[in-house]
């Protein structure tokens, strides 16, 4: 038997998101009374069941998601052209939770990190990182506001380590009132994705697992909503 921990955000009207991208809306396409009129006239009658459909209007950025190359360089690889294998992984999850908003989380915070959660960030691994943003704020509107960041050395770090997806649960690995972008800019330069607004990192801090986080065939997508999950073999 296997141990599922969902590490994805629920998706939902006017979710907290990245103050520039594109807000969730969600409404009802279809309801069951609709369906309901339009299948007796069908029918000419009672109809065998009615139906609901839900609409939805996100950003390829909104809820819990994963950064394509695309989205850092117009030469980078679009999210469906990226390799399922990227996907799953071997993962592993520590915690830094005592840097505040707008300060940089160091390659000393990462190790110190590993040494607490008594584990090696090793090459091919997906690496989660809890701040703790996520649990302090959300679903307020201060979730989207600030939050810490990764320092260039410490994005730097992690692209060292050979990892090839890392993720936090905020809504950016940069800090929002730093122009320069660190963590992105490497990303681009090294072709490695990111994720963004996970949550429960904290259940799997020191775990063995495997990560799951398949992202949609979008054509010439920029990211892609994920439904990141971790599997721990009992």
């Amino acid at each position: 038997m296997a141990t599922y921990i969902d590490l994805g955000q629920e998706i939902y009207q006017d979710q907290p998101v990245y103050h520039t991208h594109q807000k969730t809306a969600m409404w009802t396409d279809t309801s069951h009374e609709d369906a309901r009129h339009a299948l007796e006239k069908q029918v000419g009658g009672e109809p065998p069941f009615t139906f609901e459909t839900k609409a939805l209007l996100l950003c390829d950025h909104g809820p819990t998601h994963v950064d394509a190359p695309r989205h850092f360089s117009p030469e980078g690889d679009p999210i469906n052209e990226m390799p399922l294998e990227q996907f799953h992984t071997p993962g592993t999850a520590i915690e830094v939770t005592h840097r505040d908003p707008g300060e940089y989380i160091s390659v000393e915070d990462l190790e110190s990190a590993c040494d607490d959660a008594g584990v090696t960030v090793d090459e091919g691994d997906t690496l989660l990182i809890r701040t703790g943003h996520y649990d302090r704020t959300h679903p307020s509107r201060e979730y989207a506001e600030n939050y810490p960041g990764l320092s260039e050395d410490a994005t730097q770090w992690i692209i060292d380590q050979g990892v090839v997806n890392f993720g936090v649960d905020q809504p950016s690995p940069d800090t929002p009132d730093d122009p320069t972008y660190p963590c992105h800019t490497l990303c681009r330069e090294n072709d490695v994705p990111h994720m963004e607004n996970l949550r429960n990192i904290d259940r799997v801090i020191g775990e063995e697992f495997t990560f799951i986080g398949f992202p949609l065939a979008i054509r010439e997508g920029t990211g892609s909503p994920i439904r990141p999950v971790a599997v721990l073999e009992d």
